[in-house]
């Protein structure tokens, strides 16, 4: 019951507004007796996240190692865009689930696979980590731009030519920006970074 009720008011309030004292008026229960069953709200978010993992579909994955690490963060960024407060409580670093470290399990074990060393792969995780993190950070500006009344400009529709002056680069970029943005796919920049962070490998280990 308190894992419940926790969840509902995480999936409609969010992590920043979430609090030991609501959850007790939720449930018509003391402050007191929440922190009896959870000491501390990462222990809380810890048995929440838990339960969730435990519920999610685990996808079959590719058996070549490299598709199989960019099949991995592809689906960490679909479950996570369908329950950003999941995102947040895992982005503070403090909670955590058993359950679902397969997810790291595999993406250690493909990365292996490919040569890189258990350290080496927890770098290429952290990599991949925070990739994670803001294409979830911009899939949120870019829905809120969508629904925002009157429609709200992009920062490249407000600068004029006077701004460019002294940087040609943006200058030519700019006219093109629109388009650029239009064709961003996540599957392909996922795929450049794992490639990226594979080359990467393979020149430390020729050295």
């Amino acid at each position: 019951m308190v894992l419940a009720a926790a969840t509902q008011l995480l999936a409609a309030e969010g992590e920043s507004a979430f609090s030991m004292r609501r959850l007790a008026g939720e449930l018509e229960v003391s402050t007191a007796a929440i922190y009896h069953h959870f000491p501390t709200k990462a222990a809380l978010f810890t048995a929440v996240l838990g339960r969730l993992a435990d519920s999610l579909h685990r996808p079959a994955l590719p058996e070549a190692p490299r598709e199989r690490l960019i099949a991995i963060v592809g689906y960490l960024i679909d479950i996570l865009h369908r329950l950003p407060w999941v995102a947040d409580i895992l982005a503070s670093g403090r909670s955590g689930a058993r359950s679902a470290l397969w997810i790291l399990d595999e993406f250690v074990t493909a990365a292996r696979e490919l040569g890189a060393s258990d350290r080496q792969a927890g770098y290429m995780y952290l990599t991949v980590w925070r990739f994670v993190v803001g294409e979830l950070t911009s899939r949120r500006a870019a829905a809120a731009h969508r629904e925002s009344e009157p429609a709200l400009p992009y920062w490249s529709d407000l600068t004029g030519a006077d701004q460019l002056a002294d940087f040609p680069g943006v200058a030519r970029l700019l006219p093109q920006w629109a388009g650029v943005r239009a064709e961003f796919r996540t599957e392909d920049a996922v795929a450049d970074v794992i490639d990226g962070l594979l080359a990467g490998l393979a020149r430390r280990g020729a050295r």
